[in-house]
């Protein structure tokens, strides 16, 4: 699962004094890029978040095997959702990004 963008900013812009001693203001890109001596530099929680976006970068956007499961079960007529429940579905994610 990707977090958006959106929910990114909010957890490092809108920081509050709690925050702000727990969150770095600047994200490392990559442990990759970084010599060894560098890296001393870093504290524990960059590097976790470096190793955290690595391994979040090997993960497709698209997850061809849940899609293709999916796909199967829509044409076995085994899915069937409603638009009630996408709608549902929709609305509760909005209220959820609103209260981060």
């Amino acid at each position: 699962m990707k977090i958006s963008s959106a929910e990114c900013g909010r957890a490092t812009a809108g920081a509050s004094q709690a925050q702000a001693k727990i969150l770095p203001s600047v994200r490392p890109k990559s442990m990759g890029g970084i010599k060894a001596s560098e890296k001393k530099i870093l504290s524990p929680l960059e590097r976790g978040m470096a190793v955290a976006e690595e391994a979040l970068a090997a993960v497709p956007e698209i997850r061809e095997d849940i899609v293709a499961d999916v796909k199967d079960r829509i044409s076995r007529g085994e899915y069937n959702v409603s638009g009630d429940e996408i709608a549902d579905m929709m609305l509760r994610r909005l209220a959820a990004d609103r209260i981060r």
